[in-house]
């Protein structure tokens, strides 16, 4: 019997940041809006009503991420660099197709996804640096940049010097 006995994952936390806060903040703002012409209004008002429908499940949403927050890292595997948030964002990055990673300080742009004060998630334009896939608890400031020949990723491990030494030491192989 021929056992092959495969690397383990190895898993980097991303710094510390206030972006589980920002992103209840919003929810309440959120809700806030949507409560506010239901007590102007009353219930029965259709418009209230109707902002309600619209504006509880895009706070809902925020929510969720906010609970999701803790779930981000940053995982090694043998044949690549995995991004997680949650069950809704994976970013595989295959070593082979790496040509760059420092840290840069990003533009910002005045369109903008999911990115608060201590959080930077999905597809970010930024000024500088075009789209960014983030997965991140910064927007701006000291992001770590993967680069391949098609995409930027940003990322921001608590540890970036241990990460990028086992990362370019993965690519070695």
């Amino acid at each position: 019997m021929d056992l092959q006995i495969r690397p383990s994952i190895q898993t980097f936390k991303p710094r510390p940041s206030a972006g589980r806060l920002s992103l209840v903040l919003m929810a309440g703002i959120i809700l806030a809006l949507g409560v506010a012409p239901v007590l102007a209004a009353g219930v029965s008002s259709t418009s209230a009503l109707i902002t309600l429908i619209i504006l509880v499940p895009v706070a809902s949403a925020f929510l969720v991420l906010a609970l999701w927050f803790p779930t981000m890292r940053y995982e090694l595997d043998p044949d690549q660099v995995v991004l997680r948030y949650g069950p809704v964002l994976t970013y595989r990055i295959p070593y082979r197709e790496i040509r760059t990673i420092r840290r840069r300080n990003l533009s910002l742009t005045v369109w903008s996804t999911v990115r608060f004060p201590g959080i930077a998630l999905f597809k970010v334009p930024y000024a500088d640096a075009g789209d960014v896939k983030m997965c991140s608890t910064a927007a701006l400031n000291n992001i770590l940049l993967i680069e391949t020949a098609k995409e930027k990723f940003g990322l921001t491990p608590a540890d970036e010097d241990a990460f990028v030494a086992a990362v370019q030491a993965r690519m070695e192989k």
